[in-house]
């Protein structure tokens, strides 16, 4: 007698996780809601007939599906190694991943490997236990396809309407900058948090005053003034910063660095800093300065454009701070070598401060010389400079008054222009007689020897004629520009009219360099020296051209 088949069922248990995943990309899609994808999978999961335990639901609400770097997600896949779950339930497809490589990774290896059953309800459905070979096949390779594609595209949409309202100056950012608010009425427009403001502005005064970075992080700090992350928390704002791994209450140095080179305070929207490499890989990386979306004037100031830039200069300077007091020394960054070109090494000898060549003190003392010089002799040296290039400031603004002043200077911008006019004329007559020679050659009328002398002959008076128009030109834009007391170079100066005592903020306003040579001898490079200079020649120039006939 044969034995007989067994018609009972056989019972499988499974541990199941009820996974759920919603991100900005899948718009406004109803079904892909959290509520409705969850009210999918307990349907499914109560009306089964096998026997289904719940182990948990795993929600991912506005994460992307591009990666992996979701919390609950990461947290089953946890539970996967722990044994605690062989069953994974989803809507569809594209909630486990929206990312071709990732998805065929968990389908034919992870789950596999760890003798998971995965359960899709639709697009398509899959049911790894019961329809194995489906989970391998083209169909679901291309509805991979298909969800990797679809955030690529979205992904260039987003990016192209992000960077149309960065071109147009629009706000785009999560959060206003420290100092910021977004106006209530335009959530694309920045107006200024009166609360916040006032510490920008002390921020970028201290620092301008000789305090180091870490000197006003701590100022801050001590004041009880809450740092921008703690601040944004303060007011209700859902602020978490990614990098902020130590989770810090305070003010740092590198906070203090970002705000004093955050161009945004002098009112210009400077966005796309930084950008994601790619919809799969979500890791930011920095922007070329060249590439940044920047629009002047789209909101209100904190502080002064000319504050803003006295600050860049500074930032870049090799600065040293004094010790113990988080203040910086009056000449830090601005003293060189004149030889090396190396910054000054600074020490203090019984009641005096030294300043002597870095290279010579910490490298070799035959790679270059001590260069040294007594800082109280210095002091007296730059201050002695900075009045004597005041007072040739206010003779030079003096020249410029008579000039404008004189009755000769019409006659004589009429006479350099008339002069140039004669010149462009000379020019056009000898061009048309050089281009005539070459058909004049050909033609038989010269021969080849005289069409090359000629051409030469030409050549050398259209030379000579360019460079006397270049140097009208010259002539002429002095009266239009250069000479004129309201240009950049006296505008930097003229707020100074005596100066009895040297401050940090006063150097680096008139200096750019100064150089230290043996001997104690000094050379000051100011600023606008290479303007003060042009402006010089061109009043000397006006002197000789008063006099100065034109060959008309």
């Amino acid at each position: 007698m044969g034995r007989r088949k067994s018609t009972a069922k056989k019972e499988s248990k499974w541990f199941v996780a009820l996974y759920i995943r919603l991100s900005k990309e899948d718009g406004h899609d109803v079904s892909l809601s959290v509520e409705n994808q969850k009210q999918a999978l307990l349907h499914y999961f109560e009306n089964s007939e096998e026997d289904l335990k719940l182990i948990d639901i795993y929600i991912d609400d506005g994460r992307t599906g591009t990666d992996s770097d979701r919390f609950d997600f990461q947290r089953m896949l946890k539970d996967i190694e722990d044994k605690k779950v062989n069953c994974v339930i989803v809507k569809d497809l594209s909630r486990l991943s929206r990312n071709y490589a990732e998805a065929g990774l968990y389908l034919e290896q992870f789950f596999v490997e760890n003798d998971v059953r995965f359960i899709s309800l639709s697009l398509p459905a899959l049911d790894s236990y019961l329809r194995p070979d489906e989970i391998g096949s083209l169909a679901t390779a291309m509805q991979n396809i298909m969800n990797d594609d679809f955030c690529r595209q979205t992904s260039i949409k987003i990016r192209g309407i992000f960077n149309i309202k960065r071109d147009e100056g629009l706000f785009i950012g999560a959060f206003a900058p420290y100092g910021y608010l977004k106006d209530p009425e335009n959530k694309y427009h920045l107006i200024v948090d009166e609360n916040t403001a006032d510490t920008v502005r002390d921020i970028f005064r201290w620092f301008l005053s000789g305090e180091s970075k870490m000197g006003i992080a701590k100022k801050l700090n001590d004041l009880g003034i809450l740092n921008p992350s703690e601040y944004k928390k303060s007011i209700g704002l859902n602020y978490r910063n990614p990098n902020d791994v130590h989770k810090a209450t305070y003010w740092s140095m590198r906070t203090i660095d970002m705000i004093l080179k955050n161009q945004m305070y002098i009112g210009d929207m400077v966005q796309g800093k930084g950008k994601i490499k790619s919809y799969k890989i979500h890791k930011h990386v920095p922007v070329p300065e060249e590439e940044w979306f920047i629009v002047p004037g789209t909101h209100e100031p904190i502080i002064t454009s000319e504050t803003f830039y006295k600050a860049q200069e500074l930032l870049k300077r090799d600065t040293k701070v004094a010790n113990n007091s988080h203040k910086l020394y009056l000449f830090s960054g601005l003293l060189r070598c004149a030889d090396c070109g190396k910054a000054m090494h600074r020490a203090t000898t019984g009641d005096y401060v030294y300043y002597s060549c870095r290279t010579y003190k910490e490298r070799s003392k035959k790679a270059c010389t001590k260069h040294t010089i007594r800082e109280d002799r210095l002091e007296k040296a730059v201050l002695k400079a900075i009045n004597t290039q005041l007072a040739l400031v206010e003779d030079i603004e003096i020249m410029i008054k008579e000039i404008e002043n004189a009755p000769s200077t019409k006659k004589v911008f009429e006479r350099l222009n008339k002069a140039f006019e004669q010149k462009e004329k000379e020019i056009y007559k000898i061009n048309l007689i050089r281009d005539g020679l070459y058909t004049d050659w050909k033609s038989g009328d010269i021969t080849k020897d005289d069409y090359i002398r000629l051409r030469k002959s030409y050549d050398e008076q259209l030379e000579e004629l360019k460079n006397s128009l270049v140097k009208l030109k010259e002539e002429i834009n002095a009266f239009n520009g250069d000479l004129q007391l309201g240009t950049p170079y006296f505008q930097f100066f003229k707020k100074y009219q005596q100066v009895d005592k040297l401050e940090r903020g006063l150097l680096l306003e008139l200096i750019d360099t100064i150089y230290i040579y043996e001997g104690n001898q000094i050379e000051i490079k100011f600023k606008f020296a290479d303007q003060q200079k042009h402006i010089l020649a061109l009043i000397k120039e006006y002197q000789k051209t008063k006099t100065k006939k034109f060959d008309l």
